[in-house]
Order: structure tokens, then sequence, then C-alpha cells
């Protein structure tokens, strides 16, 4: 069952509101130096077990370690002062209800600043491997723009094998890119160049080194 957007962050801010109620209970409970005392200590304890989390996943959960242990620490007061509430009786909850409803009228007041935004968040490795791509494809491009074309048919075979070779031991996702891009050139300049050769070597199952096919035979 998906909710809307909009109901969402209804649920959201009514859940800030109560919670908030929870926080001052809380510290009316406990007192302020206490509570401050369990704040830092839950969030000491809480920050480098997120931020170690964060790290070993591949796909962070979540964008800041310090706000989750934030979240914790503000969680663990909640809970006495919402009991607190709760043994309050009809007083409590209509604490709690009041901030809740003013949660969600000043949520309703500010706009959402995710709307129109193009894509989620990036996971790490994503953005790792956009930035390899950045940094190599300059590399990739030069390659490239040297096929179009000043190589004679048999240098093409000669790349022809190579990326043939490269492809049979394993090549990574950003070299299988630039080597799909290398043979798609080379396959054009075999037709457009001879393209008698080039069905012959079709024919035959596309051979790994073409140039039986496709250069002239001596003596011919």
């Amino acid at each position: 069952m998906h909710l809307s957007r909009a109901v969402r962050r209804v649920g959201v801010a009514a859940g800030l509101g109560a919670g908030t109620a929870g926080a001052m209970a809380g510290v009316l409970l406990l007192g302020p130096l206490a509570a401050s005392i369990l704040l830092v200590v839950v969030f000491l304890l809480v920050w480098p077990l997120a931020a170690v989390v964060r790290h070993v996943t591949e796909e962070a959960p979540y964008g800041s370690a310090a706000v989750v242990a934030a979240t914790a620490a503000g969680a663990v007061l909640c809970l006495p002062g919402l009991v607190r509430l709760l043994a309050w009786g009809a007083l409590g909850v209509t604490a709690g209800l009041i901030l809740a409803v003013l949660f969600v009228l000043i949520d309703l007041v500010v706009p959402d600043r995710s709307v129109g935004r193009l894509s989620p968040r990036k996971t790490r490795r994503r953005r790792n491997l956009e930035r390899l791509t950045d940094a190599q494809l300059a590399e990739d491009e030069k390659l490239i723009a040297s096929l179009q074309c000043p190589l004679s048919i048999a240098e093409l075979c000669g790349v022809w094998s190579e990326t043939a070779t490269q492809l049979a031991h394993g090549a990574g996702p950003r070299d299988r890119q630039a080597v799909a891009e290398v043979r798609r050139i080379c396959l054009d300049e075999f037709e457009r160049r001879n393209p008698t050769g080039f069905h012959r070597w079709l024919d035959a199952g596309a051979p790994a080194n073409p140039s039986r096919y496709l250069l002239p035979i001596p003596g011919e």
C-alpha cells in the first residue's frame, strides 16, 4: 500500500509534534540536567555506530550519521515523556494532540522543497562511478576519435582483434562501453571499405581476426 506524499508529510509532522510533547514531558520528568546528560550519552553512543553502518553499506540508508544519532537521542528522551503524558490522562493526551496539530499546520505552510527534484539521492557507488567516468571520458573519446578514421583497414582489423582479446579477459563495465563503441566504428568502416569481404566475414561467423576476409590476399 503506497500512501500519497501529502499523507506521509502530515503523518511525519504529527509524529514530530507528538514527539516534541514527549520530549518536553521527559525534561519535566527527569529534570534539565539529567535530560541533557541522557541526550549527550545516547548521541555519543549512536553517532559512531551510524557512521560505520553508513560507510560499509553499499547504498547508504540515510544522509547523515549525526542526524540519526540526534533522532535516536530524542526518541530515547521521548519514551518516558510519552508515558508521563499518558499518565496525566486527558490533559497529557490533549497536550500531545495540540502539538501534533500545530506541527501539521506549520508543515502545510512550509513549501515542499523536494518537489521538482529530478532524481533521488544517488548511492555512493553511483557517485564514484560517475566521477571515474568523467575522469576517463576524455581518454575514451580520444581513442574513439582516432578511429574516425585515419586508420587503415589493416589497423582496424588489429583493433578488432585487440578488443576481442580484451573482452575475453573480462573487461569492466566502463571498458565494455568503450569497446562496444570502438567495435561499432570498426564494423561501419569494414562495411564501407570492403562490403564483399565484410559479408564473407559475417557469413563465416565473424571470427576474432577479420583480416583474412577484409584484406587483399597476396598474389591476387
